[in-house]
């Protein structure tokens, strides 16, 4: 697992989920019912997110922040509210898993410990987050059934994006001069097996565009099998064999309907998750002071 990834995960962890422990009177900018959330906590959540958001993820502004950690610390009160519970057996899964991502167990230890969190602290918080799973499991996710009827509207309505392009499956052998080409192509013409002339033989499926200028006008031309003549571009020479061409077509419904499935799925839980905070806040008593 790599430094932003083990921080972002954290971050998620230790913020959204997370309870005051100061002890001392300092600004508080949020109050969910007998919880509060100060602004140390809210500007230290701002500062470590900013520092574990992936790349090309917007960063939301502190009023946003705000707001996740309230509603993320409202479905926390209802899940215990509601008596759920969360074995160690499932909590100690989930450090498991994260754990594997690690080369060892000591990168793993090393990889809190420079991060300041206790593995007692881990645990807490991810049995905290499984709480709020099981809640919104129980709440929400039964409303977001996703029926045949709208898998198939979905699909004629965006058949564009289940298009597929033109490909092509060559494998490549690049030369720095023409004689040293020259050589192999004779070799491959006289009948001596291709990958056994070039060992060391690129193979790679491409799409238009992808490809030198010169290379793609020639491997799209040639017929599954067949191998080009020597072609020269600013890197070298090459040598190009097509091994498979895959022409450009509309994907079937039948191999696009989990992807579809799961694309109404998310939309519908997104929609439905909000219906059910904005249900939950009106009953709660909830002060902002940013």
């Amino acid at each position: 697992m790599n430094k932003k990834s083990f921080l972002f995960l954290l971050f998620l962890m230790l913020v959204f989920v997370g309870h005051s422990q100061a002890k001392i009177v300092e600004r508080v900018v949020a109050r969910i019912n007998d919880e509060i959330i100060t602004l140390t906590e809210l500007k230290k959540a701002y500062r470590e997110l900013k520092s574990a958001l992936p790349k090309g993820e917007r960063m939301p502004s502190k009023r946003e922040l705000l707001e996740r950690m309230i509603e993320n610390r409202l479905l926390l009160q209802e899940a215990k509210r509601q008596r759920i519970k969360v074995s160690q057996g499932e909590v100690q899964e989930n450090i498991e898993r994260v754990k594997s991502t690690f080369l060892s167990e000591k990168a793993f230890e090393l990889a809190l410990e420079k991060e300041g969190v206790k593995i007692e602290d881990l645990k807490k918080r991810y049995e905290e987050e499984l709480m709020i799973k099981k809640l919104i499991d129980r709440e929400v996710k039964p409303e977001i059934e996703v029926s045949k009827k709208e898998i198939r509207e979905y699909y004629e309505r965006n058949k564009r994006r289940f298009r597929e392009e033109e490909r092509v499956k060559i494998r490549h052998i690049l030369f720095e001069d023409y004689s040293q080409a020259e050589k192999a192509l004779k070799r491959i013409k006289s009948g001596i097996d291709f990958k056994t002339v070039a060992k060391r033989a690129y193979l790679g499926s491409f799409k238009r565009g992808q490809l030198d200028r010169k290379i793609e006008e020639v491997a799209f031309s040639l017929e599954k099998g067949e191998i080009s003549s020597i072609i020269k571009t600013g890197a070298g020479y090459h040598i190009v064999k097509l091994e498979k061409k895959e022409e450009a077509r509309l994907k079937k419904l039948s191999e696009v309907k989990e992807m579809i499935r799961n694309i109404l799925s998310s939309q519908r839980m997104e929609r439905k998750l909000k219906e059910y905070l904005k249900k939950l806040k009106a009953k709660q008593e909830i002060e902002t002071r940013l």
